[in-house]
């Protein structure tokens, strides 16, 4: 703080600046100059951002004269509900009414900052149906100001011409004003300032830092990401050896990058804090710019709460809102609602509705169920009502659906409830501009309000400072870094408004209207903080987004500072401090001899596929979590297809039954198994298949058990013996169960066993690899043969039921059995069935025997690859152990 600012602040001089953060440093740096003199009481500095400024000269002039003033100021709030109102009843069907409404009223404030201060939008307006912007704008103003005269209201945006106006009325209050950090006024400013000037006010502008000296310097690094770790890394360091000094780090685009940059900060800054259940530790640093009210959890979760009883959620959003913590009951039963989530995945849900969330509690949490179930009359109060109407049944609701009952909040959480019960409250007053509303559109409002408004808790004085460039903009520090001065970004290309012409925004030097007056603003802001602090850096990145660039033009004044080396990672310095010894765990523990073993012939597949596989998914009963499909996953689809051809052979039972039929009698015995099959999954999995998808698949399943029976008639005679038939066999002293789709018997005897499979069934070749696949039929094969009075097995196939290649794959004893099939004395290294079954009990007993012995090394077969559809890489981690073999080659 300069020293005639301190002097004017003491003797009470009001101090107006661009932003609420500087007036808050100004504040604090004159409270910490008078304790430095040793003061212990003294008069609070009068320091106001311009904003409140402003609210604070209209309510003088409110209370002083209110037969004179307009009824009432429209609230930011209030003015946004308004101009999404004209531009919605203006041009209902744009696909963005917010964007443009929001537009607009950046538009509307642009045009009276830099315009005389008339109506000048006027001369924009032409009749007709091709509208360029401007003239659509003009309209919208037209019928926006209509609407204020009519409410006897003023925005913000007319404020100050109209205290202008008034400048012998408020001009008193102070006998100083003192305009501090502004980079320029707009003319609407400058009126107003002549106007108090001429009412008798002394008016000046000062520079909060203008007798600072300094010393700037510049680097690069190789990519964004890099310059910020750079930054951070440094912060770190100037904090460590000076903890009492004040660090900023300015990101030239803190708003788009924000989730980045504080992921970063806490990795660099402060890594203890990555760990799990630390979400409460001392952040040594603070960001300037705030996120979306919307998106801080405990607002969220209250959204989301009066969203579901307006018009319900999509199903995962229903689901997070169960496991909120702002819920009561939410400590001890958040993991019985957890599980919502998978009986919804599993019931094929998309969207989700109070009723539906509160059948579906009814499972996991009976209280809430019931909590919510009585204050569904609280929720559902009502079709239209007033914006204060809406915030008491709100309120109602929420109290009914336990939102913060019994929960602890800690500071950042109450300052969240906090905002958001000044936003309701804001909400309540929006009737004099939206008298009634639906419930719909009441909502939608209102997330719309909380969506634009920022929140930034209030904490300590931290001493790292990560700040936007207007934000960062009149501070003062002891060290100062500035990123991004690339020279595509610094100057920033223009950005004109849409609906102001571009010739009236260029003759009016209007903020982002012209490539000058960007360059003249980057300026600037590259003087002001190439004196906001002793030691300064700016830095740019040589590579964004994979395009080489060049550091902006404006700082090649400024000495070249050799690249810092950015601090090691935090994994890296752990890794370091102390010896770190490889074990190798590849087995689980035992399976004792005479158990029945869990996953049937599943088991078997998966220790060939690759052993962890099959001890994680059958053993560890890992899944992978389900994913939403479309219509039926294919084990759905799989499911149906097993279920339809049980039905359809439980009533036909042979070859000839089959081939007595007509066409229309065999798709009505087709269509039975059908609705029989369709029985087997869930009701409500069905129902909630749309009605096209329902009819299709059914569709699909005829075409696709008819095809088959063509294939059926054309084999010898045959009748059906076994359908779903359960037995089991023993192998390495181990009982695996197994249940087999189909059994034939032969007409010339034997039996045949029949595999269904909707997806292709695999060659040969791969039956009698050194890890073979299709290991089900040979466990079927050992355990019929096992069997005293079963007749000989003398045909193994897989019934591939899929849509774009029906046919039957494997092997028999001899050809009469099925000439279809491969001869086993066809297949290289057997030379009978005999040796088949011999091969098959040595194979499949050693598979056996590694899981007796609990062997679960992570070694998937190399083709075909069972990674690909295993779903469990997150447990086995086989891809992280992949890419360090990669970088090890590498280096």
């Amino acid at each position: 703080m300069t020293s005639a600012l301190h002097v004017a602040l003491a003797a009470g001089a009001t101090v107006i600046t661009p932003n609420r953060r500087l007036a808050r440093h100004l504040h604090r740096e004159f409270d910490d100059g008078q304790r430095a003199a040793g003061k212990r009481a003294w008069p609070t500095a009068t320091v106001l951002p311009y904003a409140a400024w402003l609210d604070a000269m209209w309510e003088r002039w409110a209370e002083a004269d209110a037969t004179r003033s307009p009824a009432q100021l429209l609230s930011s709030a209030q003015s946004a509900c308004l101009w999404q109102r004209v531009v919605m009843d203006s041009q209902p069907a744009l696909l963005d009414a917010s964007g443009a409404a929001r537009s607009a009223a950046e538009a509307w404030a642009l045009l009276h900052g830099w315009g005389g201060g008339g109506e000048s939008w006027r001369a924009w307006r032409r009749d007709g149906a091709d509208l360029d912007d401007a003239a659509t704008f003009a309209a919208w103003a037209e019928v926006y100001l209509r609407h204020l005269r009519q409410a006897d209201a003023i925005d913000s945006a007319q404020l100050p011409d109209l205290l202008a106006t008034q400048a012998e009325a408020v001009a008193s209050a102070s006998s100083q004003l003192l305009f501090v950090g502004f980079l320029e006024l707009s003319p609407q400013q400058e009126r107003l300032i002549a106007a108090l000037a001429n009412s008798g006010c002394a008016v000046d502008r000062l520079d909060a830092h203008a007798d600072r000296v300094s010393t700037a310097q510049r680097t690069s690094a190789a990519t964004p990401s890099d310059e910020w770790r750079s930054a951070l890394s440094w912060a770190r360091a100037q904090a460590s050896a000076r903890p009492q000094s004040r660090i900023g780090i300015v990101f030239g685009d803190l708003a788009q990058q924000r989730n980045e940059i504080v992921a970063l900060a806490d990795e660099v800054l402060c890594p203890e804090r990555l760990l799990a259940g630390s979400g409460s530790a001392h952040k040594p640093y603070e960001v300037s710019l705030g996120e979306p009210l919307a998106d801080v959890p405990l607002v969220r979760c209250a959204l989301d709460l009066l969203a579901l009883a307006t018009a319900g959620l999509p199903a995962q959003d229903a689901a997070a809102l169960l496991r909120s913590p702002y819920l009561a009951g939410a400590a001890t039963g958040w993991v019985a609602r957890a599980r919502v989530e998978r009986d919804w995945l599993d019931e094929g849900r998309r969207d989700a509705t109070l009723a539906d969330a509160i059948e579906a509690l009814k499972h996991r949490d009976a209280k809430l169920a019931a909590r919510w179930r009585d204050g569904r009359e609280a929720a559902h109060a009502g079709a239209r009502a007033t914006p204060r109407g809406w915030t008491d049944h709100w309120r109602a609701w929420l109290v009914a659906a336990g939102w913060l009952d019994d929960v602890a909040l800690d500071s950042a959480e109450y300052q969240a409830r906090s905002a958001w019960d000044a936003l309701l409250a804001e909400f309540a007053c929006l009737g004099v501009v939206a008298p009634m509303l639906g419930r719909g559109a009441a909502v939608g409002m209102l997330r719309a309000l909380v969506q634009d408004r920022v929140f930034q808790p209030e904490g300590g004085a931290a001493p790292i400072q990560l700040l936007g460039v207007l934000e960062g903009s009149g501070l003062e520090f002891d060290a100062l870094w500035v990123t991004g001065m690339t020279a595509d970004s610094w100057p920033a290309a223009p950005s004109p408004s849409p609906f102001l012409p571009r010739a009236w925004q260029r003759a009016r030097q209007v903020p982002h209207a012209s490539a000058e007056w960007e360059l003249e603003r980057a300026r600037q802001l590259t003087r002001r903080f190439a004196i906001a602090a002793p030691q300064v850096v700016f830095s740019s990145a040589a590579r964004v987004d994979d395009h080489a660039q060049s550091p902006s033009a404006l700082l090649q004044d400024y000495p070249r500072l050799a690249n810092p080396a950015p601090e090691p990672r935090w994994t890296a310095v752990i890794a370091d401090s102390a010896a770190l010894r490889p074990v190798t765990d590849e087995r689980a523990p035992p399976v004792p001899s005479g158990s029945r073993v869990p996953g049937g012939s599943g088991i078997i597949g998966a220790q060939s596929d690759c052993p962890f596989q099959a001890v994680a998914r059958y053993r560890l009963d890992a899944d992978p979590w389900p994913v939403l499909c479309e219509g039926l996953s294919p084990a759905e689809r799989g499911k149906l297809v097993h279920k339809t051809m049980a039905a359809l052979w439980t009533s036909l039972r042979d070859r000839s039954a089959l081939a007595a039929l007509d066409q229309g009698a065999v798709r009505a015995r087709v269509d039975a198994a059908i609705a029989q099959a369709r029985g087997e999954l869930p009701q409500a999995r069905w129902h909630n298949l749309p009605a096209a998808v329902q009819v299709i698949e059914t569709q699909r399943i005829a075409a696709l058990v008819e095809q088959w029976l063509a294939v059926e008639l054309a084999r010898p005679p045959f009748a059906v013996i076994g359908i779903e038939t359960k037995t089991s066999v023993e192998l390495a002293g181990l009982e695996f169960s197994l249940r087999l789709d189909r059994i034939d018997l032969l007409g010339d005897g034997g039996e045949a066993i029949i595999d269904y499979k909707t997806g292709l069934a695999e060659p040969l070749s791969q039956w009698f690899a050194e890890r073979p696949r299709a290991t089900q039929l040979g466990l079927y094969v050992l355990a019929r043969g096992a069997g005293a009075a079963a007749p000989p097995i003398r045909a193994l196939a897989y019934a591939q039921l899929r849509p774009d290649a029906i046919a039957v794959r494997g092997i028999s004893a001899d050809a009469r059995a099925w000439p279809e099939l491969t001869d086993a004395s066809d297949i290289d290294g057997f030379a009978d069935w005999n040796a088949i079954e011999a091969w098959w009990r040595d194979r499949l007993g050693a598979l056996a025997a590694e899981i007796a012995a609990g062997w679960a090394a992570v070694a998937p077969r190399e083709r075909p690859s069972p990674c690909r559809n295993c779903g469990l890489q997150a447990l086995c981690r086989i891809e992280s152990v992949i890419r360090s073999d990669d970088v090890a080659a590498d280096e």
